[in-house]
């Protein structure tokens, strides 16, 4: 048995990739770029909010605008994969936050 500590950092990065999600640079890199990938406007109305597997969770404060996502959805894949590279995150999921 190893007695050497072992960074959480690299512990969280084995388990998502064992559930192929992105690394954390990836993920954060969305995050912190989320206004570049959709615009001002639609980042005060639309939050990245988490990476399941290849699945991009973004929350919405109106039903409105999940039905705009829809139309949306391959831009933001396209620009998403500009950041991270091909086949990190192959969709969106919508979840509202309804008050």
């Amino acid at each position: 048995m190893n007695s050497e500590p072992v960074h959480l950092r690299s512990v969280l990065e084995q388990i998502l990739k064992d559930f192929g999600t992105p690394d954390i640079n990836s993920i954060t890199s969305i995050v912190d770029q989320w206004e570049d990938i959709v615009g001002s406007e639609l980042a005060s109305k639309i939050s990245a909010v988490a990476v399941k597997g290849s699945e991009l969770i973004v929350r919405v404060d109106d039903p409105a605008w999940a039905s705009q996502l829809t139309w949306l959805e391959s831009q933001l894949l396209t620009k998403i994969e500009e950041i991270l590279g091909a086949e990190k995150v192959s969709s969106i999921r919508v979840r509202t936050n309804l008050k």
